[in-house]
């Protein structure tokens, strides 16, 4: 699920963005009073550094969903914190709360990492090290290097509009090649909510989509040739 996180500081921090720019985001359940929290806040500091802090592929974002920014600001003092992190004040309990309904939660800390294709891999545990994050943050690395190795002229060439939608999206693409590209909406759980297969179009491909009768909300729009996906958007639906 999409989501803008307000961190203390002020500055948002909106998921997709992230993703759509390649980066890999460490989503870090956690509230200040916990003391599992307490305790392995110091390692996903240390994994934080590790990884460039911030000036890389990688982006940590620590939500709690009860504290506010003073108390925040005292925990990040505490335990020398330096990732963004976001309480009641930046939508830190709606994020937590919506994920809690979409994932397991049985407590906290709760880690997600998530890659620029949306891939999240979620439940990880938590030890001395993180190993377990390391891992799954270097799986994103491959995904993002073998994503971005099959990327091709058509993904700096497409337009979708209006955004948001409402009852209608158009898509507008070039396909030089004249390759047989497919259409694919797709809704956050995966599922294809619409498909076009536009055989041997070379040229300016455009193509609508009727939205009257899909749910308001946030879906996947794919480009794909095969089982290559050339090319990956957000698309926002709102009635």
């Amino acid at each position: 699920p999409d989501f803008t996180l307000i961190d203390t500081e002020g500055v948002s921090w909106n998921l997709y963005s992230l993703l759509g720019n390649g980066k890999t985001v460490l989503l870090d359940f956690f509230f200040a009073a916990c003391v599992p929290c307490q305790t392995y806040t110091p390692e996903i500091e240390q994994l934080y550094q590790d990884y460039g802090s911030g000036s890389s592929d990688l982006i940590v974002l620590g939500i709690s969903d009860r504290d506010d920014d003073a108390v925040l600001d005292s925990f990040a003092i505490q335990y020398n914190v330096t990732y963004p992190s976001g309480g009641k004040q930046g939508n830190g309990n709606l994020i937590t709360s919506n994920y809690m309904s979409w994932f397991s939660f049985p407590g906290w800390p709760q880690y997600g990492v998530v890659c620029s294709d949306t891939t999240i891999f979620w439940g990880l545990t938590a030890s001395i090290g993180m190993a377990a994050l390391r891992s799954k943050i270097d799986t994103c690395s491959i995904i993002t290097s073998t994503s971005n190795l099959k990327r091709d002229v058509i993904t700096s060439s497409i337009s979708i509009y209006p955004q948001p939608a409402n009852e209608m999206v158009s898509i507008q693409l070039e396909n030089p090649k004249g390759r047989n590209v497919s259409i694919v909406l797709l809704n956050l759980l995966g599922s294809v909510v619409k498909e076009y297969i536009l055989e041997n179009s070379g040229g300016i491909i455009k193509q609508s989509i009727n939205t009257k009768n899909l749910p308001a909300g946030t879906y996947i729009l794919q480009i794909v040739e095969g089982n290559r996906v050339l090319s990956r958007s957000r698309v926002i639906i709102t009635h």
